[in-house]
């Protein structure tokens, strides 16, 4: 599977997860997600990032889970 930034197609060349192919981004305190649910929870509710990606419906995290890598 290709790396968040690849497959979502996010150009924030600033962010952390930017050219790490081998981090698992819902792992990662400090991203710059490209998605507004993901960046809602993660200010408004308290919990891991994974737990972020979880409840906003991350499309990512989403087929990470299906491919087996979480």
């Amino acid at each position: 599977m290709e790396a968040c930034y690849e497959y979502l197609g996010c150009g924030r060349e600033d962010c952390i997860m930017h050219g790490q192919k081998d981090k698992d981004c819902w792992k990662v305190e400090g991203t710059l997600c490209n998605n507004h649910t993901i960046q809602f929870v993660r200010e408004h509710l308290r919990g891991t990032k994974e737990a972020s990606c979880v409840r906003s419906g991350c499309i990512y995290y989403k087929k990470a889970k299906e491919l087996g890598r979480v």
